[in-house]
C-alpha cells in the first residue's frame, strides 16, 4: 500500500512531547586556582586567592534529539573546559585592560617580571611565567566567566555548537561555596573570541570600556 500521501497522524493530546533540551556538565577536574585583586577608583582589594569551580550547560531550542540521540557530545565539552581551567591555574590573573593599574613587563635577576602599579601607589612584582594576562578590566568572577565563556566556545567550535542547535550557554562559577556568578549568553554562528573581547564583551563598545558600562568590581561581595 503506498503511504506516501497519508497525513502523519496527531500526537496524542494527553502525552507530553519534548519542548527543548539542556545539558550541563559539571566535571570534579572543572577548578582553577587563581590569585588577583579588583581594584576601580578609589578602592583596591588585598592580593587574595580563590578555588574556583565551575558547570557549564547547553540549551537548544529543537523538541527532537539529533540522530546520534545527543544534544552534543559530552567528551568535546569536556576537552575544551579542562584546557581553559588548565590555562588559568596556578596564576595571578592580570586584568590588561584596567583603568587603575599599570602593568609593566621588567626584567629581574635575568628573568622577566610582570610589573604594576596602583591608583594607591601599591607596586606588586610577579614572574611573569606565574601571571595570566586576561582582556578585562577587573578580575572579578563575573568578568572571569566573560573571559572563559569566547574561550570555551572557540576551544568547542561554533559550527559544532550550530550543528547541534545549540543557541543559549550558562556559565557557573563559583569563587567559593556558597558564592558564584552564573552568565546566561547566546551561541552566535561565526563567533569571533578576539572580536569579542575587543568589543568589551558586549558586542557594541571597544576595549574596557564595553565591561565598564555594565559591571562592576566584587570589593565587599568577595569576603576576603
Amino acid at each position: 500500500m503506498d503511504n506516501t500521501n497519508k497525513t502523519p497522524p496527531p500526537f496524542a493530546s494527553n502525552l507530553p512531547t519534548p519542548t527543548s533540551f539542556s545539558v550541563t556538565v559539571a566535571k570534579e577536574d572543572f577548578k582553577f586556582n587563581l590569585a588577583h585583586f579588583v581594584a576601580y577608583p578609589g578602592f583596591r582589594e588585598r592580593l587574595h586567592g580563590h578555588n574556583y569551580t565551575l558547570s557549564i550547560t547547553l540549551l537548544s531550542p529543537n523538541p527532537l534529539l539529533q540522530s546520534d540521540g545527543y544534544v552534543v557530545d559530552f567528551g568535546v565539552v569536556k576537552k575544551s573546559v579542562r584546557a581553559v581551567c588548565k590555562s588559568l591555574n596556578e596564576r595571578v590573573i592580570i586584568p590588561t585592560n584596567s583603568d587603575v593599574i599599570k602593568i609593566y613587563s621588567t626584567t629581574e635577576n635575568e628573568a622577566p617580571h610582570t610589573r604594576l602599579e596602583c591608583e594607591d601607589k601599591t607596586v606588586f612584582l610577579f614572574p611573569t611565567a606565574d601571571c595570566f594576562m586576561a582582556p578585562i578590566v577587573h578580575s572579578t568572577v563575573e568578568e572571569i566567566a566573560l573571559y572563559m565563556y569566547g574561550r570555551i566556545v572557540e576551544g568547542i567550535g561554533d559550527d559544532y555548537l550550530k550543528e547541534r542547535n545549540v543557541r543559549e550557554m550558562v556559565l557557573k562559577i563559583s569563587e567559593a561555596p556558597g558564592q558564584a556568578a552564573e552568565m546566561h549568553l547566546a551561541v552566535m554562528p561565526g563567533f569571533d573570541r578576539k572580536a569579542w573581547e575587543e568589543s568589551g564583551y558586549n558586542g557594541r563598545l571597544k576595549g574596557g570600556e564595553g565591561i565598564m558600562e555594565w559591571t562592576r568590581g566584587c570589593c565587599e561581595r568577595c569576603g576576603k
